[in-house]
């Protein structure tokens, strides 16, 4: 093996792709224990640097500050590994498409949205009129994995509306379930986010003393949440149990905004009514510890903060802007049993909120008097 041959091999193995020279020498020299000491070693691998460009496997420096001029012939201070070049990937075959998918046919489409068509054309084909069936069964059937079509309301055949889930999938989807537990025969719902106050307002309005005025509870945050809310239309419908009331309660940061925003899209969409904040709940958590969080830009905050009422909301934008975020936590169970007592109706207490402010809300202005009120 050449001296160029064991350099070629080391550099193969670098990770980077600037490599001391040096580093390649004490390779040559490992694999042929008579070059340190020969009066010839600075030729052989400058003459081997040079072998390696020409093969293409690296770059020598171009400017003089990376050559070394102590003795002659100069010698790289590093090379730089050549990148292998990239295969060239052969042009999606033209295949010709049934009408549904006849679109397709005035696209530049690329391979993979060929890959995501062919077995669609073939289902469209051959059974035109399949059954629709869960999203996951069409993805394994077509794709030979259940998850393939996982995100498909991404794909950009989808959010530009020529490809259809269910036209052309012959599919639909099958979220998970809504947590939700009826309460009471009121009608309406309360979806809480975390599950320490999912977990409290379940045992205050489990033994509310009028159970007329209880509803439903649900519990369900982030992308769950805004794919999971059309499961709650079975469940109304099957306890024969409708809402005309829906609201949420969810952290003060963008995460718990965006997704009550969210949300209320998605279940006007299929027919619900829109996602309210719970305004009681929300003006009592303003009065509790924020913590700090990365701030917010102010068209953000203001973004987000837009979903909650105008008294509420300017505050709102100003904590998140000002790098400050309201966890349910800290509005805990104690307090959330002083707020919402039964001498008052309980939907407008959750809905509305109220002005009056209980002895646990006027003591705790007392302890922490630089906190919003």
């Amino acid at each position: 093996m050449s001296t160029a041959d064991r350099m070629a091999a080391h550099l193969a193995l670098q990770p980077r792709r600037h490599v001391d020279f040096d580093v390649l020498a004490g390779a040559a020299e490992a694999g042929d224990s008579s070059l340190p000491a020969s009066p010839r070693r600075r030729r052989v691998l400058a003459e081997a640097a040079q072998a390696l460009q020409r093969r293409g496997l690296a770059q020598l420096p171009k400017g003089s500050a990376g050559w070394d001029y102590s003795a002659h012939p100069p010698l790289p201070r590093w090379v730089k590994r050549s990148q292998p070049a990239r295969p060239s990937r052969p042009r999606p075959v033209p295949r010709a498409f049934v009408e549904q998918l006849s679109f397709a046919t005035a696209l530049n489409l690329s391979a993979a949205d060929h890959a995501l068509l062919g077995p669609v054309n073939a289902l469209l084909r051959d059974e035109p009129d399949a059954e629709i069936v869960p999203l996951a069964d069409r993805s394994y059937q077509l794709y030979g994995d259940e998850k393939h079509l996982k995100d498909i309301d991404r794909h950009h055949l989808v959010a530009k509306g020529l490809l259809d889930v269910a036209a052309h999938l012959r599919a639909r989807p099958t979220p998970a379930p809504l947590a939700m537990f009826e309460l009471g025969p009121a009608p309406w719902m309360l979806i809480v986010e975390n599950t320490a106050a999912f977990t409290s307002l379940r045992e205050i309005l489990g033994a509310w003393p009028d159970l007329d005025q209880v509803g439903w509870l649900g519990f369900g945050s982030g992308d769950q949440l805004t794919a999971s809310i059309p499961t709650a239309l079975p469940s109304f419908r099957e306890r024969d149990h409708p809402v005309d009331t829906l609201l949420m309660y969810a952290d003060l940061d963008l995460d718990g905004l965006h997704c009550a925003q969210q949300t209320s899209h998605r279940a006007q969409a299929i027919g619900l009514p829109p996602l309210l904040p719970a305004t009681g709940l929300y003006q009592a958590l303003l009065t509790g510890r924020p913590r700090s969080h990365p701030p917010a830009t102010d068209d953000e905050a203001r973004t987000a903060a837009a979903w909650l009422p105008p008294h509420i909301a300017l505050r709102v934008a100003q904590l998140l802007a000002d790098g400050l975020v309201l966890r349910q936590e800290a509005l805990p169970l104690p307090r959330l049993r002083t707020l919402l007592t039964p001498d008052a109706p309980l939907l407008p207490r959750l809905r509305d909120g109220t002005p009056r402010q209980g002895p646990a809300d006027q003591r705790h202005r007392e302890l922490h008097p630089d906190q919003p009120s």
